[in-house]
Formats: structure tokens, sequence, C-alpha cells
């Protein structure tokens, strides 16, 4: 591999049969100049990247402390082992500053929390699991106390790029969308769902919410029979009316038209919560 253009003395782009890649190892690019061999063994990580993502590599290389971006690498290189897939390579630019970012803030004693965290832990439980375990990696070998709410925020960006995503723009609405319907649902039924006699339905309804959420993007909607939408709606009435005022939500909020039929799904899951409440 020849090395084409030194990013910091960890991260180097190099020619590499052929194809331009970034190549990532501790001790990469120390003392190296275009043009020089880099030795294989001493890559820990190869992948490929298009000429602006470099770029904003390099620019964010420049702007955070190494040790962030290494850190990140063994962050990624983890969560590829124990997920069984590789990620989208931009993460290592998003992540990287993330927990740059991160790090200044606490050490300025300013703890951002995470008001998604509880969805997030439902929605994206296998990113949630290593995020904890980020959590735990950079508090241990940075010495500063990175907060569970950071692991919210950490598993948004394993899942964006677990889907290849290019930003968390996607993940984060998804949340958000989940996060207001259950306000809405708590708000009506003067309920905690978040409480430890819920946690089961909780997690039936973030689950269905998130297939709902899921179905309408793709317009593969529930059909219910006309027959049943009807018992739903004599027999829960009061579940139903909370279901179309989601359907309003929805459409004021995030311009998403959800069919009728949708509506007796959501009034039977409210229904469960609303039974709960006696």
């Amino acid at each position: 591999m020849k090395i084409k253009k030194v990013l910091n003395q960890n991260a180097v782009l190099v020619l590499d049969e052929g194809q331009e890649i970034v190549a990532v190892g501790k001790g990469v690019g120390f003392n190296k100049k275009k043009n020089d061999l880099l030795p294989p063994h001493l890559v820990e990580r190869k992948f490929v990247m298009e000429p602006e993502g470099v770029r904003k590599l390099q620019l964010l290389l420049s702007q955070i402390d190494e040790k962030y971006f290494l850190m990140t690498e063994k962050i990624i290189n983890h969560a590829e082992t124990i997920l069984g897939e590789k990620l989208n390579e931009h993460i290592n630019i998003g992540l990287s500053d993330h927990i740059a970012f991160a790090a200044e803030n606490i050490q300025n004693h300013i703890i951002v929390r995470n008001k998604l965290l509880k969805e997030i832990e439902v929605l994206y439980n296998e990113e949630f699991s290593i995020a904890q375990w980020a959590v735990e990696y950079l508090t241990k070998n940075l010495g500063i106390p990175f907060s569970y709410d950071e692991a919210g925020y950490i598993a948004i960006h394993i899942h964006s790029a677990r889907s290849g995503q290019l930003d968390n723009n996607k993940s984060i609405r998804e949340v958000t969308i989940v996060s207001e319907i259950i306000c809405l649902i708590e708000r009506e039924l003067e309920i905690d769902i978040h409480g430890e006699e819920m946690s089961l339905n909780y997690s039936r309804l973030v689950h269905h919410l998130r297939l709902f959420i899921h179905r309408f993007q793709q317009q593969q909607y529930a059909v219910l029979d006309e027959e049943i939408v009807d018992m739903v709606r004599t027999k829960y009435g009061e579940s139903y009316e909370i279901s179309k005022k989601i359907q309003v939500l929805l459409m004021k909020n995030f311009h998403y038209q959800v069919p009728n039929e949708e509506l007796g799904y959501l009034a039977i899951h409210i229904e469960r919560l609303r039974m709960l409440k006696r």
C-alpha cells in the first residue's frame, strides 16, 4: 500500500490495489510522507470513503484529540464483532465528533440529558447494549464519567450506521415520533407508562409503534376488516378516540397520513394500558 496523503499519525489515505482507501491504525502516519509504503501489519482498519468524506475526516482530525478517534475505532470494531456486520464508514466521523464533544461537556460539568433514552433502549436494544459497553469503556479509559444518557446518543449513531444512513436524522425522527405518541397516551390516560408495572406493555407498545411507523413509511398499511374496526370503535371507545388524536398529531407534526384501518390496531394497544390503570 502506497501512501497518498497523511491525515494524521493514526490515519492515512493510501492506494491499495488501485483503490483509494483510508487506513487506520496506531502510528500508521507517524513520520510518514506521500509515496511511502505502508506495512499491512500496521493497519487495524481499512475503509472506502469518497473525497468529500476524506475531507471531512481530515478536518475532524485537525480539530479533536486523536485519542477520541482511536477510541471510536475500538467501539466500532466491538460493535461490528457483536453484530456480525460492517457499519457505514461515516460513523467514524460522526461518532468521533460526538464523543469528543461529550467529553468536553462533561469536563465542563455540562450534562446533556437524553429525554428519548427509554425509547432508544427499547427500539434499538442491540445497539443500546453495545453503547452501554462503550460508555463503560470510555469512562474507564478516559477517566471521564460518561453517563448512560450518552449510551442513547451512541446507540443512535450505531443504528444509523447499520441501516446505511449517512446521518442520524431518520433514526432520531423515528424515536421522536414514538416519544411524542407515548407522551400523548400518558397525558390522555393520566398514567406513567415508564413505570415498572407497565414495563412489559410499554415494550409491546414501542415495538408496535416502530412497526406502525415503518408500515406507513413504506405505504404497506395494516388492513382490518371494517366489521372489526367497528367493534373496536364501539368496545374500546376511549382508546379509539386517543388513537384518532395520534392520527392528528402525526399529520400535524410529521405530515404522515395514517389510514383509519391502522387506528384499530392502535386502539387495542392503548386499551391494554387503559385496563392496567384500573
